[in-house]
């Protein structure tokens, strides 16, 4: 597998990785907002923080990338 085929796959994972928790992140939102959930807005923000912790994971495997492991 060269260097380009495994950062395509990480790419796409953290795609479908992201677009699957911000339409759930969504979901709560407007549970939250709608309906009056109290627990959503928590669920809300755990989910936006996993997106974005997600995204860390691939600009770290593109950083090791350039160092060469």
């Amino acid at each position: 597998m060269s260097d380009l085929t495994g950062l395509k796959r990480r790419f796409i994972a953290m795609i479908v990785a992201d677009t699957v928790l911000l339409l759930i992140a969504a979901a709560c939102a407007a549970a939250h907002f709608k309906y009056g959930v109290g627990w959503a807005l928590w669920a809300f923000l755990g989910f936006l923080a996993a997106a974005f912790g997600v995204q860390v994971w691939f600009v770290s495997g593109v950083g090791r990338l350039g160092k060469g492991s």
